[in-house]
């Protein structure tokens, strides 16, 4: 019998192609929503070093530097929440397009597996048939 052969290997090999570009994908943009994230943290970080000085402090001049520094705070942390969420949404529509990758390559694996299986399966039917020809053949005269 001939060797197996799937008709659609070079389908299932662009699929899966497909999936790693798509799962590369995600990793960056979940790396930047990881990277905004950590920004955030510093930013949280900073403020409260700030704050932690300028809590003794009677000196007026580092009063209204301070103000100014946790208005700058702020507006960055505004900005970094914006990107943030801008950054989930991407996320998101990257999740999405490897899951449909994903499900498309599963979905011809499953049938090469299939495929296979029935190879198998008619392989031995034909081994089967051979060796009881064979028998038949020796013991039948």
């Amino acid at each position: 019998m001939k060797k197996f052969k799937f008709e659609l290997e070079d389908v299932l090999s662009l699929r899966k192609f497909q999936q790693e570009q798509a799962q590369i994908e995600l990793g960056k943009a979940v790396a930047e929503e990881v990277k905004i994230q950590d920004n955030l943290n510093l930013l949280a970080l900073q403020h409260a070093e700030a704050k932690k000085s300028l809590s003794g402090s009677t000196d007026f001049a580092a009063i209204t530097n301070g103000q100014s520094y946790f208005s700058f705070l702020k507006m960055q942390e505004e900005k970094l929440l914006e990107d943030l969420a801008a950054a989930k949404i991407f996320t998101e529509t990257k999740r999405e397009a490897f899951k449909e990758a994903l499900q498309k390559t599963e979905s011809i694996s499953k049938l090469k597996e299939q495929q296979l299986a029935e190879y198998k399966e008619l392989e031995a039917k034909e081994e089967e048939d051979t060796i009881d020809d064979m028998v038949t053949a020796r013991f039948g005269k």
